[in-house]
């Protein structure tokens, strides 16, 4: 898309090879199997002069997608895979001659995704993913001499298998099993004339993705997750004077990961996670006279993740994690410029994560 002086801009571009869209208002049980063995590839590109409001510029690409949205009880059996030799790739660009007042730019990847979201009941079952396929993701914003205005957000994901379940007064049991050996690559670039006055630029590649949330409803989530690909997550900033501005840049890469958290009853965590693929998150900041920069670069084999409110009565978070990790885990973070407030970054690299947290909402 190309546009002159423009106010508020927004460009969507999506790419899928199989896709399931289920939303229910009562209960429904659902069995599906999606097997991809092409190429995905989805671009969005925004062009400009000027942009007087927001320019939102984004990009999605999937192999095999299913969303199953369900109110009351629901028994799922979902199984996905991506053949070796596929390809799925995004990407999203916004090109500025002179400034934008706010931006978003994102691009999201993932060969396998399947998303559950249940109220008032209960989603149980299994969820098998398995992947071999290429998966990049770009996000890149190029305004070598724009401003950045108000904000700039620019964000890059990719996943070679993800699964993202949650339920509002609505219990999650699940049994998977996640293995991926494609590479996964994530990356976020900012070349610009100026800074926004809060910039972010993010980058996040995993293997294997588990995010499971729950409130006022039980959250059980078991399986095993392998990853042999190697996943890289890069963040790169470059941006002449940037006056107060706040940068915000970070990149996560991560062979396997799981999240649970829950708000109001019990949990379990149980996985096990297994490590061979390399894994590098980089994240490089570049810039002239400005304010300060907040940075981050972390890698990490196997990390699990389970999170429980303390002040909700009666409440416990069980779990058992195993965790092999041989793959080598590498994270860089760099930040040079000529003068500002200054640089707070750190660059964590880690081969084995496990954490079970109890916390008070209110802190």
């Amino acid at each position: 898309m190309v546009v002159g002086r423009t106010g508020n801009v927004t460009l969507n571009a999506v790419g899928m090879g199989n896709a399931l869209d289920v939303q229910t208002l009562t209960s429904h049980d659902v069995t599906s199997s999606q097997q991809f063995g092409g190429f995905v590839t989805s671009t969005a590109e925004t062009n400009a002069v000027a942009i007087d409001g927001t320019a939102i510029t984004a990009s999605g690409a999937y192999g095999n997608s299913a969303i199953l949205e369900v109110d009351g009880d629901s028994d799922v059996a979902v199984t996905q895979s991506a053949s070796d030799g596929s390809n799925v790739f995004s990407a999203a660009t916004l090109r500025l001659d002179s400034y934008a007042v706010g931006n978003i730019t994102a691009a999201t990847t993932a060969a396998n995704s399947v998303e559950t979201i249940g109220e008032y009941g209960g989603i149980q079952g299994s969820i098998q993913q398995d992947s071999g396929a290429a998966v990049e993701s770009r996000a890149i914003v190029e305004a070598r001499t724009a401003g950045l205005g108000e904000f700039s957000t620019t964000a890059a994901t990719a996943s070679g298998n993800a699964i993202r379940s949650q339920g509002d007064e609505s219990s999650v049991i699940l049994n998977t099993a996640q293995s991926n050996r494609g590479t996964v690559r994530a990356s976020a670039r900012v070349n610009a004339g100026g800074g926004g006055v809060f910039t972010t630029v993010a980058a996040q590649a995993q293997g294997n993705g588990l995010d499971v949330a729950t409130e006022w409803a039980y959250g059980d989530a078991r399986g095993t997750q392998d990853n042999s690909g190697d996943t890289e997550a890069e963040a790169n900033i470059n941006i002449g004077n940037f006056d107060v501005d706040s940068i915000l840049a970070s990149s996560e890469s991560l062979g396997n990961s799981a999240i649970l958290t829950n708000l109001g009853t019990d949990t379990f965590l149980g996985l096990d996670q297994t490590n061979t693929g390399g894994v590098r998150a980089t994240t490089r900041f570049d810039g002239g006279l400005g304010g300060e920069v907040l940075g981050s670069a972390s890698a990490y084999g196997n990390a699990a993740t389970s999170w429980g409110c303390q002040a909700c009565p009666d409440t416990t978070s069980q779990g058992q994690i195993n965790q092999t990790n041989s793959g080598s885990v590498n994270a860089t973070f760099q930040s040079q410029y000529i003068s500002g407030w200054g640089t707070t970054g750190s660059a964590t690299a880690i081969g084995n994560s496990a954490t079970f947290v109890t916390q008070d909402p209110q802190e």
